[in-house]
Order: C-alpha cells, then sequence, then structure tokens
C-alpha cells in the first residue's frame, strides 16, 4: 500500500532504481555495438550508462515520468533523455513518432497497476491472447511490449522483469510471441538480494535477440551473487520455455525426472511420512517464554541436534528420530536436522518430518545430502521468500 499513498510517480509505479553491477551485468550479455537505443522507463540512467561504457551506444533516448530521477542521470551528449508518460499511449506515440532503434533495454517499474482502457487495448494489440484481470496488468510486461514494439528487424532487447513473466500461466502467450518471433532468448535468475539486503525479490534477466533463423533452443540459468557470473544453465525447447522460462523449475524437472527413472526410488508419501508444520512463530515463543526450535537454530556444519526435555506446553514438539527442515527462508531451505536426544517445540517456520522406524535410516541419508538439500531449493516457490509445501514434500522422490 505504500506506493498508493505517495506522490512520488517512481513509488507509486513500483520503480526500483538498477544496482550499477546490474547494469553493466545487463550491457556485459547484449552482443551489438553503436547503433541507436531506446529505453522506456530510464530512472537515473544506470542502464543507459553502462550501455553506452561497454556497448559503445551511439545515441541512446530515455523517457522518464519522474524529473527528480532523470535529473540525477549522467550528462552525456549521446544520452536524451525525454520527459514523458509510458502508461499513455497517445503521449509516447507523439513523443516517439515512427521511430525504430536498434536495441532497448530497461529495468522496467514491477508490481500491478490499474490501467486505462486505452493501455489496456494497447496491450492486447501488441501480445494478443494474454489473459489479464479486469483491471490490473503487470507494468514490466507493459513497458517490455512497448520497448519491442519499437525495434527495427534484427534487433537486439534486454529487460529485468519480474517472476510472472517467467512463470505465470497468464502470460503464456508473451513467451510465446518472444520466442516465436526471436532468433535467440536468454533468461536467467537474479540473486534473490539483488535490490540490498532489505528485501528478497525473485527476478530475471530476459534477453532476446531477432534475426533470420528461428529459435531452436533457449537458454535458462541463474546468475551469481556477487560476481553475476552465470552459475548454472540449460538449454531448454522452445515449447518447454514458453511453458516456463525459470531455470529454477526446468532443473526441479530434470532432477525429479532422472531420480524417478530409478526403480528403487519412493516418495516420502509411499514412505508413510507425516510432515507437520510448527504451531507458532519464533516471536509468539518468546512472548510465552517458551524455548523453540527456528531455522535460524538449524546447524550449518553437521545435522543431529540435541534437546533437553522440555515440558509440553501443548505445541507441536519435535523428538528423537524426527528430522527438521526450513518451510520458508531462501538462504536456509538447505539446511536440515535430525534430532539424536531430547525434545523442543519448533516454530511454523519449520516442518517435522517423521517416517517409521524402518524407513529413517533412508530417508535422513536423503535429507542430509547435497543432492537432498538442491531438490528443496528447487523445488520451492515463491517470488519473495521461497517456500515448500506439504504437497510437494510428500512427492520429493527417495532413492533406495
Amino acid at each position: 500500500m505504500r506506493y498508493r499513498l505517495t506522490k512520488s510517480p517512481r513509488k507509486l509505479r513500483g520503480q526500483v532504481l538498477t544496482p550499477a553491477e546490474l547494469a553493466q551485468c545487463l550491457a556485459g550479455h547484449l552482443t551489438g555495438t553503436n547503433g541507436s537505443w531506446l529505453e522506456l522507463g530510464v530512472g537515473t540512467g544506470r542502464i543507459a550508462e553502462a550501455c553506452m561504457d561497454i556497448r559503445g551506444a551511439s545515441s541512446y533516448l530515455g523517457v522518464e515520468i519522474d524529473s527528480s530521477l532523470a535529473a540525477l542521470a549522467p550528462k552525456r551528449d549521446r544520452l536524451r533523455i525525454e520527459m514523458g508518460d509510458v502508461l499513455s499511449p497517445a503521449s509516447l506515440s507523439q513523443l516517439l513518432g515512427d521511430q525504430r532503434f536498434d536495441r532497448t533495454a530497461g529495468n522496467p517499474p514491477f508490481g500491478l497497476h490499474a490501467l486505462e482502457s486505452a493501455c489496456r487495448d494497447r496491450i492486447t494489440s501488441l501480445c494478443p491472447g494474454l489473459e489479464l484481470s479486469a483491471h490490473w496488468v503487470p507494468l514490466d510486461l507493459y513497458f517490455a511490449l512497448e520497448s519491442l514494439a519499437r525495434l527495427k528487424p534484427g534487433g537486439e532487447a534486454a529487460f529485468v522483469v519480474a517472476s510472472s513473466i517467467t512463470e505465470d500461466a497468464r502470460l503464456r502467450a508473451f513467451r510465446s510471441n518472444l520466442i516465436q518471433t526471436a532468433s535467440e532468448v536468454e533468461c536467467y535468475e537474479l540473486p534473490v538480494r539483488m535490490f540490498g539486503w532489505k528485501a528478497q525479490v525473485q527476478s530475471y534477466l530476459l534477453i532476446a535477440r531477432f534475426g533470420s533463423t528461428a529459435c531452436r533452443g533457449v537458454t535458462v540459468g541463474r546468475l551469481a551473487p556477487g560476481s553475476l557470473e552465470v552459475e548454472s544453465s540449460a538449454t531448454v525447447t522452445p515449447a518447454a520455455a514458453i511453458e516456463r522460462l525459470d531455470f529454477a523449475f526446468h532443473e526441479f524437472t530434470e532432477m525429479n525426472r532422472a531420480l524417478n527413472e530409478s526403480s528403487r526410488t519412493s516418495s516420502l508419501a509411499d514412505l508413510g511420512a507425516e510432515i507437520v508444520r510448527g504451531s507458532r512463530t519464533r516471536a509468539q515463543f518468546d512472548g510465552l517464554q517458551i524455548s523453540s526450535f527456528h531455522t535460524s537454530d538449524l546447524p550449518r556444519a553437521h545435522s543431529e541436534v540435541r534437546f533437553d526435555n522440555a515440558a509440553d506446553h501443548g505445541f507441536n514438539f519435535a523428538q528423537p528420530g524426527d528430522i527438521l527442515i526450513a518451510r520458508v527462508g531462501t538462504r536456509c531451505l538447505e539446511r536440515h536436522a535430525v534430532v539424536a536426544a531430547g525434545r523442543r517445540h519448533y516454530t511454523e517456520a519449520v516442518y517435522r518430518i517423521q517416517v517409521p522406524r524402518s524407513h529413517r535410516q533412508r530417508v535422513a541419508r536423503w535429507m542430509t545430502s547435497e543432492a537432498g538439500a538442491r531438490w528443496r531449493q528447487a523445488a520451492a516457490t515463491g517470488a519473495c521468500a521461497k517456500h515448500l509445501t506439504v504437497s510437494t514434500l510428500l512427492q520429493m522422490p527417495i532413492p533406495g
């Protein structure tokens, strides 16, 4: 709600300034040099500066609605910033005319926005088949479509986008149109702390190159925190990329396929597992002066934990033989613990997994393995803090 209670156009539209290292990464993943460039929502010009320095942009036109941001942009002869409202099709058409550009880039505003009928008509004309809600439209989708519509044949584009563009079934038409018209498409998952330590946001770097050949394979991958180098990647078919562009989904699918090909693999559900979430938050337990086990207590270097024999206060508690894993929290999903002694209440951010005694060693061996941790990370969902559901965990393949 804070964006709707502000007079700042940037905050109202959910515009997040691009970190300098991300701007350089975006420019580095493009291949073209020189030429004319367009950026809708240029902000303080960090992407523009990176593209001029790294790609040698001959001319760079940025459109921005917030004059206070535009005033902070670098003063370059090749950079021209026009004040205008991208969300006004008529005004944008008057501003840009019939200009076409060699390349377009940007970090568009995120989130949903209630758009006027003229904007909605513009979106459906640019990308028929989108399943839009009655009023609310993803802003990054709108900005990307307007930018792509102004590319010259053989152009190139790069955008920072939210997770909905990569995975939302209602935006399948956008992915289909992009992949079917482009020669090359790449999509890289960005680190969740890309925009600062105060927020976990799932965002992606989406790159498309348009040439004379058809796209035969789409590159999906993940960029490493800090360096923003490609940490992992895979090539998927255009059909698979149209369904989902996020690397985590394809990584999860491939891992499941490989595990399930083994005749000795059983799911947690098959083994009679029971998965129970904790009863209260850490703060609530602290308020009741009850000791509890939280995700921050999950060990990093080993898997065994020992508790004292805490009193039973009527909440869920862990006891010997139980396996404890994080339910939520991108940075701790790979951590785990096996209760060796005692018992303790645990928080709602933790799952307790109980299996029959005959399967405990098998399940614990898998849960505490590196592959088991990777599976949980890949299976987690969520645009902000990643989380695991009980239904997903119950289908987790357990090797024999």
